[in-house]
Order: structure tokens, then sequence, then C-alpha cells
């Protein structure tokens, strides 16, 4: 299929204090055999050289269909960077990826195939497989995502009650997001990805596809604790489940994002 049928994606990246690790997501970006789309990152407030490295990599690009575009957003939060990035924003597909992860070269013709299936899924999200983490939280969280998950996935959005988002490996209908009002920024990190599956499960169905795989970083786990920080998750998801006190509005203050 020609590249000017395809429909153009827009890969946003929130960055705080990632000049460690953004190359890395850049670098696996540019190596994508999808011909059309491009990429926004947005800078965090970010009190190291972020900026620098990612400006650095910027100019040193070829002259190509592919562009890479660097914006500032102030006010912390995963949320407000997204919605910054997503403001710059001229494809007709967002798709999330966090500054740590490392796409395969097939990720987002793999992501739009599964989101333009059905015109009735507004967004399509998959599995972290957490290449630096050990062999038993590595194998555990990727079984536990492709299996556990799509029922979940399935059950909660059967009684209109929740939708699952892995918010680093997200692929949503542009206009979609639009609709929903974009990202909610009162939320600072946890509970984003819930409160965005529910907001556009209202408008159509969120797929969750097990082949939609993204190596991601297991950091956070090793910094804060594996069942800590899941033990977050979880409590975040199941409280929208069960209508709860809703989610909760905490900060990743401890590592970077």
């Amino acid at each position: 299929m020609p590249s000017h049928s395809l429909p153009k994606v827009s890969v946003l990246i929130p960055a705080f204090n990632e000049e460690k690790y953004i190359l890395r997501t850049l670098s696996a970006l540019m190596r994508q055999d999808y011909p059309c789309y491009e990429i926004i990152i947005a800078d965090n407030a970010s009190t190291d050289r972020t900026a620098i490295v990612i400006q650095q990599f910027i100019d040193r690009q070829p002259v190509t269909a592919i562009s890479i575009h660097l914006v500032y957003e102030n006010k912390r939060g995963t949320n407000f960077a997204r919605e910054c990035a997503r403001q710059k924003a001229t494809g007709s597909i967002i798709a999330q990826i966090d500054a740590d992860c490392i796409p395969t070269a097939n990720w987002l013709r793999k992501g739009v195939t599964a989101l333009t299936r059905n015109r009735k899924t507004v967004a399509v999200t998959g599995p972290y497989d957490y290449y630096d983490g050990d062999k038993w939280m590595r194998t555990s969280s990727v079984l536990s995502q492709k299996i556990f998950y799509p029922l979940i996935n399935t059950l909660v959005q059967f009684t209109g009650r929740a939708a699952i988002l892995i918010g680093g490996n997200t692929f949503i209908r542009a206009a979609i997001l639009e609709s929903a009002g974009g990202y909610n920024t009162a939320l600072t990190f946890y509970g984003d990805d819930v409160d965005m599956g529910k907001k556009l499960a209202t408008y159509g169905h969120v797929a969750y596809s097990s082949d939609l795989i993204l190596f991601s970083s297991s950091r956070r786990y090793k910094a804060n604790g594996f069942f800590q920080v899941n033990k977050k998750y979880q409590a975040c998801f199941w409280n929208l489940v069960w209508k709860k006190d809703n989610l909760l509005q905490t900060a990743e203050t401890s590592h970077p994002r």
C-alpha cells in the first residue's frame, strides 16, 4: 500500500530526566517499517541533559519524510507532557510510548493494523516485555499480560465500567481523543491510563492485542519494589471498576517516568 494512503501516526513521548534512555527509543523509532509518522517529544521540565541530547539527535538526522519535534512543558506530570505533545500532533492516530521503551521495527505497523481492523475500535493496547528485568519477573509479567489482561479487558468493557490501557503502548484515534477532551492533566501519574481507558471505552471498543508487545524498562519496579508499584496500578484500576474512590492521584517522585 502506498504511503500516501496510510493513516499518519503521531508518536508522543513524555520525557522527564531521560538522557540515559531516550536515544535508544528515538533510534528504534527511526527504524520503523511504517512510512507515515512523526515523532513529538515533550521535555517535561527535565533537570538533566534530556533536551540537549534530543536536539543533538534531531540535528544529526538526514532530511527524510519523518519529522521529529521537541516541545517543552514546564508543568510536571505525564499527562501535561502528553497533552502538550498532542497539541502539536498532525496525525489521525496517536501512538503513546515512554522514553525508556524500545519498539521493534514493526511496532507502528502492527499497532495501526490492529487499530484500523475494525471501525468500532477506538484504541488498541498491548503488553510490556521488561527487557532488563530478571527471568522470573519478565516471564511472569508477560504471561499474565497475555493471558489475564485480554479476559479482564473484555469483562470490564462488557460491564461498561472500564478498559485496560497500557499507557506507554497504546494507539488511539486522534479524533476520538479530541472528543474525549484530550489527556486529563488533573492526574499526575498513577491512574492516567485507567482514566483514559474508561473515557475511550464510552466511544467504542478498546482492543487488547497480545501480539502488540513493546520492550520497556523495569527500572521503576527495581527502584520502588515490584509488588509496591504493582499494588498502586492495581488499586487505581479496581477502584475505578468497583466505583470506589475513583483514582489514586499520586505523582511518581522517587524515580523518573
